[in-house]
């Protein structure tokens, strides 16, 4: 993968999020199942916009993405967005499971801090 397309990776994953996230609001909208409300903030928020936001850093500092864990992060993040998502969905459908949520998080997080990580690594140029 190059530094151009895991940016362009990232950008068009995080529309990918805000679709989702627009026709989950819309269907919450529609059905007034508001319960999800937690689960369709996070769909935009995380998936959207912290996606997009790691899309943008990376075309701003384009040698960011040939980092050896680049494609690690991006892997990292996004499953666990997405399993936060789908714990949220799942803790609104009144389950005591939790567990997803813990898990979803704390791999988002994880890619969180491994990108900052290797922002903070990158050798001025």
């Amino acid at each position: 993968m190059t530094n151009a397309s895991l940016s362009e990776r990232y950008i068009k994953t995080g529309f990918v999020w805000l679709l989702s996230g627009m026709v989950f609001g819309i269907w919450m909208g529609i059905t007034e199942s508001f319960h999800f409300s937690n689960a369709h903030a996070h769909t935009n928020l995380v998936g959207f916009l912290l996606s997009l936001t790691f899309g943008f850093t990376l075309k701003h500092f384009p040698d960011l993405a040939g980092h050896p864990q680049a494609k690690l992060q991006f892997w990292l993040f996004q499953a666990g967005a997405i399993i936060l998502v789908l714990g949220k969905i799942f803790v609104a459908l009144d389950t005591s499971n939790n567990a997803p949520v813990a898990v979803g998080s704390m791999l988002t997080l994880l890619g969180t801090a491994l990108f900052v990580w290797m922002l903070f690594r990158l050798k001025s140029q």
